[in-house]
């Protein structure tokens, strides 16, 4: 990443220019239209056959459900458009055949399904579950109805779109996936399959949700560890599927691990697909010697649309270099382009910051921790799998704050005082940002826990000095307040402080400060 005036982030450079004062209010338009657009509009043709003439009807807890249009057909059986009869709703149903071992499967799914619907959220990110019912023939689960799958919702919405309303749409998609993913991890759990097929489109009173659904795969983490290894029979969607996932070791044996940032590499392979309409590989035999090349450069994403160094952060092929879910999306809020975008987002659709703050109730972590999972190992991370040594321990990031005391992990992280823990030489204990002086992230946690080059870099006031010193354009009141600026000593203060009303005038704040 360059410190170049575009930043972290660029804009799509056909016809639309850098956002700034001039194109603000654009941006805002484009996106409540696209609310509206989005609310209102069908998204495309749903792969339906009219059942009328020979309808079923199902019972599933003593709600009657009358089956009325065939959906689609998946690799575990067939989904129906049913209504409830009790509540006057049109529902998703999902029939399968009852095979050997399936039960067992579909029950955990169910279980977990049940557990998160105690998470109290608005526009909860996760598909709702309804009801289910075994016989001897099939299983029968009724869940909430989507409209289309994020694939389906890409292609249709962009064909009459310019290159501005395509960005827009662009980020929409991603942050909402993001959204879902942040609440994965809030719940250290690992999705394992995400695909645009398993990321559904819900319509309710007039706007759009973005969900997930098939949580067969999902895993527990250990909240102590950032990978495990799963059993090699563990499904799985190649290309979707991440590095550390499809590696073979020296023997050329594979073995599945699972990293708590393995559904982050799978949205950044999600987008590079949806944006550009392929894969960054050329085949399946590519892609495998891509994981298990030890000198493979991380993808360079193409410039085209805007995206470039949003997914770039999610394709690091080492994932303790991947950026989380979490980390991005701050990313991305704390830019200074993107971050009014977001917040426009945020008004005209749902929140987004309210998965990076939920409670989750002790009740449901506990459960959580039970659900059962695949014959596995846990591994502090992929680059400490089988080293034991203290001479291999990483720096912990918490440095003199750490509260573990436990072996397990002093025995993974070094820590000050430790004669293998590295001697900073920023005069901090903390380690740095990766994004360095490119960091947008400003908040108390992030700057708690990693040094940034202008961490040293600050005024008398304790304000980290603006990046862009005297060549800032940005006069507005809230800016000036946040940071410090080379003539700020010089200026007198402003007798009418916060509520002065003259904070448009150059010249008037050029005199005077308004802390």
């Amino acid at each position: 990443m360059g410190n170049n005036e575009s930043g972290m982030f660029d804009r799509p450079q056909d016809g639309v220019k850098k956002f700034g004062q001039d194109n603000k209010k654009q941006d805002e338009a484009t996106v409540e239209q696209m609310a509206i657009v989005l609310g209102l509009h069908k998204h495309g043709k749903e792969p339906v056959t009219n059942l009328r003439g020979d309808r079923k009807q199902i019972e599933i807890d003593g709600i009657t459900y009358e089956v009325t249009q065939f959906v689609n057909r998946g690799g575990f059986g067939q989904v129906y458009k049913a209504q409830d009869r009790k509540r006057n709703r049109a529902v998703a149903l999902k029939i399968m055949s009852n095979k050997i071992g399936m039960q067992d499967e579909i029950k955990s799914e169910i279980h977990f399904l049940r557990l998160i619907k105690n998470i109290d959220i608005d526009n909860h990110p996760v598909i709702e579950y309804y009801a289910c019912k075994f016989t001897r023939e099939n299983i029968f689960i009724a869940m909430e109805l989507a409209s289309c799958d994020l694939l389906s919702f890409w292609f249709h919405n962009t064909i009459r779109t310019d290159t501005q309303q395509k960005f827009i749409f662009g980020l929409i998609i991603i942050i909402y996936v993001l959204r879902a993913l942040i609440f994965l991890e809030k719940l250290n759990i690992i999705h394992g399959d995400i695909k645009p097929q398993n990321l559904v489109i819900v319509q309710n009173s007039q706007r759009f949700y973005l969900k997930l659904i098939d949580f067969g795969t999902v895993e527990k983490m250990n909240t102590k560890c950032a990978q495990i290894t799963v059993d090699a029979s563990k499904a799985y969607t190649v290309y979707f599927a991440s590095p550390e996932f499809l590696h073979r070791d020296s023997n050329h044996i594979i073995s599945r691990h699972l990293h708590k940032k393995s559904d982050a590499w799978a949205a950044g392979v999600m987008f590079y697909v949806l944006f550009f309409g392929k894969v960054p590989w050329k085949d399946e035999h590519d892609y495998e010697n891509f994981c298990n090349d030890s000198h493979a450069r991380d993808i360079i994403v193409p410039r085209e649309g805007g995206y470039k160094s949003i997914i770039e952060l999610l394709l690091k092929k080492n994932p303790d270099e991947r950026s989380s879910a979490k980390a991005t999306y701050l990313q991305m809020k704390g830019h200074p382009t993107l971050g009014p975008i977001i917040k426009s987002f945020q008004q005209h659709f749902c929140s987004v910051d309210d998965v990076c703050y939920m409670r989750i109730p002790d009740n449901v972590r506990d459960e959580l921790a039970k659900l059962p999972r695949s014959r596995h190992s846990v591994s502090g991370s992929s680059s400490s799998v089988g080293k034991s040594t203290l001479g291999s321990r990483r720096p912990c990031r918490y440095g003199r704050d750490c509260y573990r005391k436990d072996f397990e992990h002093r025995k993974e992280f070094s820590h000050p005082g430790d004669s293998d823990y590295p001697v900073s030489t920023d005069h901090t204990e903390k380690p740095k940002c990766r994004y360095g002086a490119d960091c947008y992230r400003t908040d108390y946690e992030h700057r708690k826990k990693y040094s940034h080059p202008a961490d040293s870099d600050h005024d008398h006031t304790g304000k980290p000095k603006c990046r862009y010193g005297k060549a800032c354009y940005d006069k507005s009141l809230e800016h000036l307040r946040r940071f410090s600026h080379p003539n700020d000593s010089a200026k007198e203060k402003c007798r009418y402080g916060s509520a002065c009303y003259k904070t448009n005038d150059p010249e008037h704040m050029a005199r005077f400060s308004h802390d």
